[in-house]
């Protein structure tokens, strides 16, 4: 496979934002369509010295751990604006604590680019499978607030969810409340992944209110009538390493039910 990187503008920055595309290496002569992969924090996916941490998710190695070569996996860079585009809701006053001044509030901006603007341009640049049974998106910590809202938000163009390490608690009432009026299809299928040291190695409230808010996110889909849900609690951490472990495990479930 091959990495392309490119960019788009976006109406939240001044600067285009930088998109990395890994196609498969015979996209444009195998006259195949492909199901996609959204995900955010680009720069965190493929190559470990473009990555925050250090330390990449590899997903290019997962796909080839798991012989996947029939998919486009389209990883968003973040911007010094990521809590704000993750949040569709100002921070809370227990969250203002510890980013120490009003974020997020630009979910909802950012949700309505990647639908209807990123996903209709990468649908015209590459030969992809449009439908939404063939439309998935991932994230972790705030990346994976941003992919669930844009999952609940429009159910009619993702599938299936990748959830690493759920930060609702960055605005946990307005998320809960959004789900509970949100129309989502029961159809659609949540990989859910949380560590239960996310925080410290030591028991802390931070850990604890990471798996609350996976517990609580999960409770919240089955009471809606979602039934195809991957749901595990972990020993590991909140970092990329701990991503990586698990991120073959969630290109499997993708799989299962993957027409292609």
């Amino acid at each position: 496979m091959k990495l392309q990187i490119t960019s788009l503008s976006i109406p939240t920055d001044r600067n285009p934002r930088t998109l990395r595309i890994l196609l498969p290496d015979d996209y444009e002569t195998s006259h195949k369509s492909y199901p996609v992969l959204y995900m955010h924090d680009g720069q965190n996916l493929f190559e470990d010295h473009t990555s925050y941490s250090g330390h990449a998710w590899q997903v290019l190695e997962a796909l080839e751990q798991t012989s996947t070569k029939d998919l486009i996996v389209v990883g968003i860079d973040n911007s010094d604006l990521r809590l704000f585009e993750y949040a569709p809701w100002p921070c809370d006053a227990e969250a203002k604590a510890f980013t120490k001044i009003q974020v997020g509030g630009l979910g909802d901006v950012y949700a309505n680019w990647v639908v209807h603007t990123l996903k209709p341009w990468i649908d015209q640049t590459y030969p992809t499978k449009k439908e939404k049974e063939h439309t998935f998106i991932a994230g972790s910590s705030m990346g994976a607030y941003i992919s669930v809202y844009l999952a609940t938000a429009y159910p009619n163009v993702f599938q299936t969810v990748g959830v690493f390490s759920l930060s609702s608690w960055f605005n946990e009432r307005q998320f809960l409340a959004h789900l509970d009026q949100a129309k989502i299809d029961i159809n659609q299928r949540y990989f859910i992944t949380v560590g239960r040291f996310e925080e410290s190695k030591e028991p802390s409230d931070m850990n604890d209110l990471y798996i609350m808010n996976s517990r609580r996110f999960k409770d919240k889909l089955i009471q809606k009538g979602v039934h195809d849900i991957f749901y595990q609690e972990t020993d590991d951490a909140h970092h990329e390493l701990a991503w990586r472990k698990i991120f073959p495990t969630f290109i499997t479930f993708i799989k299962e039910k993957c027409t292609r």
